[in-house]
């Protein structure tokens, strides 16, 4: 039976880096469309929004250390353009 389940999987992660090479864009929609959608199913609409904003804050603060770069001076830009 394993080689029944090898021979799945080993399909499954075929299929995935030939989507991810001729559809990343959308391979990445449908997936990040999925998970908003169980997000929300699963934990209702306000918690799936907090925790995006978490997220996207993370993001921010983790773009501004790789960049070497200070939040302040990612806030002043930002703010400036408005």
């Amino acid at each position: 039976m394993s080689g029944f389940w090898s021979n799945i999987a080993e399909k499954i992660s075929r299929f995935l880096v030939w989507a991810l090479g001729n559809h990343p864009g959308k391979l990445i929609g449908t997936s990040v469309g999925f998970l908003l959608g169980l997000l929300v199913v699963t934990l209702g609409f306000w918690r799936t929004l907090v925790l995006f904003l978490f997220a996207v804050l993370g993001f921010v603060l983790g773009k501004s250390q790789d960049d070497h770069e200070h939040i302040t001076a990612w806030l002043e830009r930002i703010l400036n353009k408005y």
